[in-house]
């Protein structure tokens, strides 16, 4: 799974190559394996291609300050370009690997919240709920409990509400 993000204004995409054993991701045109990465509130640790790093982080707004080696980045998360035919401000949620409906906690029309609960999934014996990455409305769920999908399959279009701060 790719996302685009901006660090310091600068556009790169950073993509999911593997999960197991490593975490593996391809950071613009390089490939790095994640070791490991243990976080206490806002300090963190990780092992990046076998060295040890050490950082703090910091939530603000849309935005992610990130504090590593002596230098401080600016994150931000690219929300992705809506697909030919979705309505303006419309999101796509789709599927980051293969899995089974266990339950749908959302309907179309439905207003939500940061982190309400969209949906329950199940994928490799791990049950996990999707939630709301901000306020909205639900415009369409597109798949029913007991339903078997495929990584990249649509789950849920989540509209933005107008004047939403979040």
């Amino acid at each position: 799974m790719a996302y685009r993000i901006q660090v310091d204004g600068r556009d790169t995409e950073v993509e999911i190559r593997a999960r197991r054993p490593l975490l593996r991701l391809r950071i613009g045109d390089a490939e790095h394996t994640l070791q490991a990465a243990e976080a206490c509130g806002q300090q963190f640790t990780l092992v990046l291609d076998g060295v040890s790093h050490r950082g703090w982080r910091c939530a603000s707004g849309d935005d992610l300050q990130v504090r590593l080696n002596g230098r401080t980045y600016t994150v931000h998360l690219v929300r992705r370009q809506r697909a030919a035919g979705t309505n303006e401000g419309q999101e796509e949620i789709r599927a980051s690997m293969p899995g089974v409906v266990v339950a749908v906690h959302a309907s179309a029309g439905q207003a939500v919240n940061t982190g309400d609960g969209l949906l329950t999934l199940e994928s490799m014996k791990l049950q996990m709920t999707i939630v709301a990455s901000h306020a909205g409305v639900v415009a369409q769920v597109h798949v029913v409990p007991e339903a078997v999908f495929e990584r990249g399959a649509l789950l849920v279009s989540f509209a933005r509400q107008e004047g939403s701060a979040e």
